[in-house]
């Protein structure tokens, strides 16, 4: 109970005193306001409204071994954004494909042929989930070598409760390689949030800064990424891909991120990997499994031509997966998102990459 306060009995009113009384009310208040407002300055501290400023810092061009400036990039002339040369099939209502398919957003492109075989809502936004982690792998080996080291720390915070993970703990010291597998293979958040605060020190220059503004460094880096290969309906907020109303992106912006990241040798190799057991540089071990049943050859979704590459799940996304294949002399890319259920995904996927080879092996024959 609150300690009862003694009023007293009612004074008389003295104008000079009440005077007094408003002048010192009026002074705390300015006083009180001007506190508060110190308060929220020096709260804000920890996580501006962070602008990176891409004309004035250097990274890894989209073209290996250069560097560039926001300055001197021309979108008109990269190779980033060929694939906008056949955007325009993506609103055809025909496609060489007849599949019955069950999940919401479907898209399956012959790299080899340049040709879409079959799309379901291709331009529609949807979330990507942990397919967002494609994009993740490729701004990371666009900006830091196989050499460079990370180490866990406060960005291990950032972790949704429910994650996929890596198993990282504060003080964890791994490279590259392993970053990317952690990534690729276990679809590690903790993973995800680890590089990203330690390359978002590296791309801006600065040791200094906190997780938080390190991680929004990185994830405005992402950003740059996709506006400068075209995807213009993508917007990502985080590194891993965990749901966020505003983390979304379309199959077409998708296919870009997946053309620009699949031949990274890092990306690529990881990708193929069924599983690793890994050993940090400070010692610890850890197991991981590819969560792409495509290329495991011991469960009965394995498909003999898979090449990776990344699968994601959450309740707003549903299942999906961005899978590469070769077979024929083609390299087919089959990204399926919005499935209702993991076998919906696997068994869509499965028969419109069965669909796609079938059609590359006639239109081959007929040649």
């Amino acid at each position: 109970m609150g300690k009862k306060v003694n009023r007293g009995v009612k004074p008389k009113v003295n104008g000079k005193k009440v005077l007094k009384r408003i002048r010192a009310v009026f002074i705390m208040l300015l006083l009180g306001g001007a506190g508060f407002g110190i308060y929220k300055l020096s709260s804000s501290v920890e996580r501006p409204d962070l602008t990176v400023d891409s004309v004035n810092y250097a990274r890894m061009s989209f073209f290996e071994g250069a560097l560039y400036s926001a300055e001197e990039h021309d979108d008109s002339d990269s190779e980033d954004n060929a694939v906008a040369a056949f955007l325009p099939q993506l609103f055809e209502e025909n496609y060489p494909l007849e599949v019955e398919t069950e999940s919401q957003y479907i898209l399956v492109y012959d790299v080899t042929a340049n040709e879409i075989l079959y799309a379901k809502n291709a331009n529609v936004r949807c979330y990507p989930a942990s397919t967002t982690k494609i994009l993740t792998a490729a701004v990371i080996l666009d900006n830091v070598d196989e050499s460079f080291e990370f180490t866990a720390g406060d960005e291990l915070d950032f972790v949704n409760p429910g994650s996929s993970l890596a198993y990282l703990s504060r003080g964890n010291v791994l490279n590259t390689e392993m970053v990317i597998d952690a990534l690729m293979l276990a679809s590690g958040n903790d993973a995800s949030y680890t590089a990203a605060a330690n390359v978002g020190r590296f791309i801006t220059g600065d040791p200094s800064l906190s997780a938080r503004q390190a991680t929004d460094a990185f994830v405005y880096a992402m950003n740059d990424t996709l506006k400068k290969i075209g995807a213009d309906d993508t917007v990502f907020t985080n590194p891993d891909g965990f749901h966020d109303d505003d983390h979304y992106t379309t199959l077409a912006d998708m296919l870009k991120v997946t053309l620009y990241s699949k031949d990274k040798p890092l990306i690529k190799e990881s990708a193929k990997k069924t599983d690793r057991y890994a050993e940090y540089l400070t010692g610890e071990t850890v197991y991981w499994q590819n969560s792409n049943r495509l290329i495991n050859s011991s469960n009965d979704i394995y498909y003999m031509y898979a090449t990776g590459l990344k699968t994601g799940m959450t309740d707003q996304a549903g299942y999906c997966v961005v899978a590469t294949a070769e077979r024929f002399g083609h390299e087919v890319i089959c990204m399926v998102f919005g499935g209702a259920a993991s076998d919906i995904r696997w068994n869509d996927t499965i028969a419109l990459l069965d669909g796609a080879f079938e059609y590359i092996k006639k239109e081959a024959a007929d040649d």
